[in-house]
């Protein structure tokens, strides 16, 4: 999939399209959480589009609950065919 597509619409998202997509996923997310998911998208989108999710989640990890870093590795798995 192109990236720039996806890049445009990760830039686009809400702290609130975050948590109705964690809530729908099975997940509470903060507030907190959320701004910190759109920040990390609106500094490193294109670093996260040429393969470097993992590593980025991985320096996040400290930054959100537990629950939330497992479900975000399991919603990796599950999507990263469509930014490799």
């Amino acid at each position: 999939m192109n990236k720039n597509i996806i890049k445009n619409y990760a830039m686009n998202l809400t702290k609130e399209d975050v948590i109705n997509f964690a809530s729908k996923e099975g997940i509470s997310v903060s507030e907190e959480e959320a701004e910190l998911f759109l920040d990390t998208i609106h500094e490193d989108a294109d670093y996260i589009l040429d393969g470097h999710a993992l590593e980025i989640i991985e320096a996040k990890k400290d930054k959100i609950s537990e629950d939330a870093y497992n479900k975000l590795l399991e919603l990796y798995d599950k999507y990263k065919k469509f930014i490799d």
